[in-house]
């Protein structure tokens, strides 16, 4: 047997990289000489910096609410990696009941790509995603100064969606603890800030895919000059995942919470297509199930253990759920 593990985060309980770990473990106990090749996925969100390869410098940024955070970035020769969520992410908020929607900023993300530039990164990677803020990318933008525009092709920003800027309140601010009051006070700032940025830097963001992500935070680079790209397919790219898929027998993924958003743009749906369209197949097993893929079987952790095993031994979880779900040895 030929098995590729490629799962993303299980958020809040297990990284990608223990995740695909915990599946492994299944696969050798059913089969002890299968050839496994593990794959940590990312979409540009939380974990994405360690699928690039984790940090290795730390810096103290202002983080999503002012107070400082000291944040990993990586650089490898002229190439460094920042992930917006370990400067600006919700969870440095305390989440989405102590966020404060209208005063999260951008400003930690802004001063991680200044370190990296005055570093002599000639290519930045920055990925989107897990977010406290809507500030239009503002606080990211003022730190950087006359750093921008970029120059052409230096920075790519990896995002998980496809939401235009003018949506990015309406879509993603209710998890960040907005209500509608304050998802029309956020919109209206969006557009200000838009039709400043295009003002500024000659770039339009209006109904442009994926300048949405991170709060606007991706137009706002984008309008800098920023190339915008599907998160989960540059960092497939980067680690090989469609030529690991070619002659596998079986491909495995999941994350906590498989839903329709997990076929729009997340780690999980682009494994899923790559084995699709090789004719591979796959199995998910995530922490929820809430979409099924023809062809795909899809089995949920709390279906088969339990939400207190689930999430109190996640692990062990993950390594009995995926053991019961692969199949027969003979088939």
């Amino acid at each position: 047997m030929r098995v590729v593990i490629a799962p993303d985060k299980f958020k809040g309980t297990l990284s990608a990289a223990e995740a695909a770990h915990a599946m492994a473990s299944a696969v050798r106990e059913r089969w002890p000489d299968a050839h496994i090749t593990v794959i940590p996925m990312a979409d540009g969100g939380d974990g994405t910096l360690d699928a690039l390869g984790g940090a290795n410098r730390h810096d103290t940024v202002t983080g999503p609410l002012g107070r400082p955070v000291v944040a990993g970035w990586r650089l490898d020769g002229e190439r460094a990696v920042i992930e917006s969520a370990v400067a600006s992410g919700l969870v440095l908020a305390g989440g989405r009941d102590a966020n404060d929607p209208w005063a999260a900023t951008s400003r930690g993300v802004g001063e991680l790509i200044a370190s990296a530039l005055d570093a002599g990164a000639a290519r930045l990677v920055v990925g989107m995603g897990g977010s406290a803020m809507t500030d239009g990318g503002r606080g990211a933008l003022e730190t950087l100064g006359d750093r921008v525009p970029f120059a052409p092709g230096r920075v790519v920003v990896l995002t998980d969606t496809t939401v235009a800027f003018e949506d990015a309140a309406r879509v993603f601010a209710p998890q960040k603890g907005a209500d509608a009051q304050m998802i029309e006070r956020l919109s209206a700032r969006l557009a200000r800030d838009a039709a400043e940025w295009a003002d500024r830097f000659g770039r339009t963001l209006d109904g442009v895919p994926r300048t949405g992500a991170a709060g606007g935070l991706s137009g706002a680079l984008h309008a800098a000059g920023a190339e915008l790209v599907d998160g989960a397919a540059y960092v497939a790219e980067i680690a090989g995942l469609a030529g690991a898929v070619v002659g596998a027998d079986l491909v495995l993924t999941g994350e906590g919470a498989f839903d329709g958003t997990s076929l729009a743009g997340k780690g999980p749906g682009h494994v899923l297509a790559l084995a699709a369209a090789r004719g591979v197949a796959a199995l998910v097993v995530a922490g929820i199930v809430s979409v099924q893929v023809p062809g795909v079987r899809a089995v949920s952790l709390i279906d088969a253990v339990g939400r207190d095993r689930a999430v109190s031994d996640a692990a062990a979880a993950l390594t009995a759920t995926t053991a019961a779900a692969l199949p027969p040895v003979d088939g």
